[in-house]
């Protein structure tokens, strides 16, 4: 396979790519003028490019052809997620990147410790780039920073944030787990995941008034990153 390499923009012939790309490519790889590669762009198209020349800081590349990357089939899934301590974080966004989620939006709950601020978000989306070269995916995951439970839960009633609502919950009495996917127009799934200790009674009170519907794992509690990549994955599967 060809290596690849992110570009901000695949419009012209003639590309030029930024530092952090250049040194991968140069240093890392040891490419060099007239060896072949794949670039993307981050919005679904991928193009087959040669090296032309190459600085201490730049590679200059010739595109030789471009394709646009199939429309997405089954669910399309947003995790709403708070988010784990340390590398754990990083590891859940290379993670759900790999397997096709849309959209990670970071939770802000009464029991969310981790706060990262926007430089924090800012690596972190270079590790969605990194996951998409790995894994030969051309359109980004969004990555949005941190969200109060209830701004989320409104652009849900509103639609600003449309689709089918699950929460990620311990079944228990009184509350009714959902065990076979409701018929839905809409194949957009929106997962909710709390943070070390979980929802709050009131969190969760609210979401299911919301219309959410819990999933839960048998026998067992799952951390943070490890319920957002099983039921991510499971919710991509509805609608296959």
């Amino acid at each position: 396979m060809l290596p690849r390499a992110f570009s901000e923009s695949l419009l012209t012939d003639d590309v030029v790519l930024g530092d952090t790309e250049s040194h991968h490519l140069l240093h890392v790889l040891r490419l060099k003028a007239g060896d072949p590669l794949c670039l993307f762009d981050g919005c679904g198209i991928e193009a087959d490019a040669v090296i032309t020349r190459q600085t201490r800081r730049e590679v200059f590349c010739a595109v030789t052809a471009r394709r646009k990357s199939p429309p997405v089939t089954g669910a399309r899934v947003t995790v709403i997620a708070a988010p784990p301590k340390a590398d754990r974080l990083k590891w859940m966004i290379e993670k759900l990147t790999e397997i096709g989620v849309e959209r990670l939006i970071l939770l802000q709950t009464d029991r969310t410790v981790v706060s990262p601020g926007e430089s924090r978000i800012d690596k972190l989306r270079a590790s969605v780039i990194s996951a998409c070269k790995q894994c030969r995916r051309n359109d980004f995951m969004e990555l949005s920073p941190l969200q109060p439970l209830a701004s989320v839960l409104e652009d849900v009633a509103t639609q600003r944030l449309p689709g089918k609502l699950w929460i990620a919950h311990p079944a228990q009495e009184g509350l009714a787990q959902e065990s076979d996917p409701v018929e839905t127009s809409d194949k957009s799934q929106l997962l909710l995941i709390g943070p070390e200790g979980g929802f709050t009674e009131d969190e969760v009170a609210a979401a299911l008034k919301a219309g959410a519907k819990i999933i839960s794992w048998p026998r067992t509690i799952l951390r943070i990153e490890t319920a957002a990549l099983v039921f991510a994955a499971h919710l991509q599967s509805l609608d296959d």
